[in-house]
């Protein structure tokens, strides 16, 4: 049993001294490969070179033609503006001109029951809003600051305009 770990030892000095002169001798070809990293660089460099001078031709080209399509575009919309301000301007005057004839003319002022009947149907709109939110009519009195029969009245009343609404 011995003999075996004094084998194995043995194979592992081998194998160390073995890698350790193989290391030596990759710094001669990491010289050789260091060289020729430096030839490839110097190659693609010029390479780079040349292919810039081409794209920057073929670039400004392409901005030229890309410019020359927005100082026309530009120019369209300039048009465009020029026409829609006068569109703007003719029908200010034509409103302008409605506005006086209105002013000529006397205005009748909105009756003092359909002022009213609005603020109702604010009202019964807001209490059907908070039914739908599942407020007890308690709760929709409360935050209206109404009474519970005219809350109760608001929704029979609905109910009987639902039912006539169904027998027609």
């Amino acid at each position: 049993m011995d003999q075996v770990y004094l084998i194995l030892i043995g194979t592992g000095i081998i194998m160390m001294l073995l890698a350790f002169f193989l290391q030596k001798k990759t710094p001669d070809d990491a010289v050789a490969l260091s060289t020729q990293r430096q030839t490839d660089k110097a190659e693609t460099e010029k390479s780079l070179q040349r292919l810039s001078k081409q794209e920057i031709a073929l670039l400004s080209a392409e901005w030229q033609e890309t410019r020359a399509d927005l100082l026309y575009e530009i120019d369209f919309l300039k048009k465009k503006v020029e026409q829609l301000e006068q569109q703007w301007n003719e029908r200010a005057a034509h409103a302008q001109a409605a506005v006086s004839a209105e002013q000529t003319q006397p205005t009748a002022l909105p009756a003092e029951e359909d002022v009213d009947m609005l603020a109702l149907r604010e009202r019964y709109r807001r209490v059907f809003e908070l039914s739908r939110e599942g407020l007890s009519p308690d709760e929709i009195a409360k935050r209206l600051g109404a009474g519970r029969g005219e809350i109760d009245l608001i929704f029979t009343l609905a109910q009987k305009n639902e039912r006539g609404l169904a027998d027609a």
